[in-house]
């Protein structure tokens, strides 16, 4: 997959999808799937950073810019462009924004949804980018909006669902399960010394948007090879660390997973994080968490 800053040239034909796709929620993958079955080299725009970042103060991501470039690479697009969401950019003209890419794509077909806007205070909405796009001979498709049993599928639902440890309900509004990679950094080496079971921590990403603390049933990803896994997202009272990082059991892995690159894939939420009287009390806890997920797995 290629990059592309948002002020680099390409010359290869293009059919953009225009967006954030933050989420990269059923909806976005609907929109993006017209791209890749185009005629073209099947590309998105987006940017690195949270636009509400700089609008409302909110940094927070529910995928973070390399998670999203996963995503689409799944999803079969080739080109991706990216813009960070500044001052200056927050200060560009709906034309001046369009103009940047119309003069350095070659652009043949532009995807973008309904709700699209773009410009200074959302100057252009999706008639307004049609109307450009059209006076420039380019073809446009505007894509109706994905409705859910709350309305429309939207980042902000998921974000909220996320806070809230629904992971269940977030899945079923994401093409692919929920997830969050990170390289594996040394931890307090608890897992296999004190408790009984190696563990494997991520540190858990500042742009991206915590999810409730507890622990959960996840697939993990090491090397190309899924696991079953048990992880805990948040601190680790009975231990007093309060850091919050993501804690995972690699179920029959056996290796070193100490500066791997892991993706841990969320699917049910099992409990809160407790603090136990001991480290043999939370062992026990653990091997009824793992009881729990073993049963569950011929459903995976």
């Amino acid at each position: 997959m290629e990059l592309i800053d948002f002020n680099d040239k390409c010359d290869k034909p293009l059919c953009l999808a225009l967006g954030y796709f933050d989420s990269v929620h059923n909806g976005h993958k609907m929109l993006l799937s017209k791209c890749v079955h185009s005629d073209f080299l099947p590309a998105v725009f987006t940017f690195k950073n949270n636009p509400q970042s700089q609008i409302s103060g909110m940094k927070r991501q529910c995928y973070t810019f390399l998670e999203r470039l996963q995503i689409f690479e799944r999803i079969g697009l080739q080109v991706v462009i990216s813009a960070n969401f500044d001052k200056q950019f927050m200060n560009l003209h709906a034309v001046e924004f369009l103009d940047n890419l119309t003069k350095n794509l070659n652009i043949k077909n532009v995807v973008f949804g309904t709700d699209y806007t773009c410009g200074v205070r959302a100057e252009f909405k999706s008639q307004d980018v049609k109307k450009y796009f059209e006076s420039k001979n380019i073809q446009v498709e505007i894509v109706d909006l994905l409705m859910g049993d709350n309305g429309k599928v939207a980042s902000r639902e998921i974000r909220e669902l996320l806070k809230n440890g629904k992971i269940c309900e977030v899945n079923k509004l994401l093409p692919y399960p929920f997830f969050v990679s990170g390289v594996v950094e040394k931890g307090r080496n608890v897992g296999g010394n004190v408790v009984g079971y190696p563990t494997a921590n991520i540190p858990f990403p500042e742009d991206k948007v915590e999810l409730k603390a507890g622990v959960y049933k996840t697939h993990i990803y090491v090397d190309g090879n899924k696991y079953l896994g048990l992880t805990n997202v948040g601190a680790h009272p009975t231990f007093e660390d309060y850091n919050f990082n993501l804690e995972s059991f690699v179920i029959s892995f056996e290796g070193d997973l100490y500066g791997k690159n892991l993706k841990v894939e969320f699917l049910e939420y099992l409990r809160g994080v407790c603090k136990f009287e001991s480290a043999s009390a939370l062992k026990k806890q653990i091997d009824t968490d793992f009881q729990r997920v073993l049963s569950e797995k011929t459903k995976d």
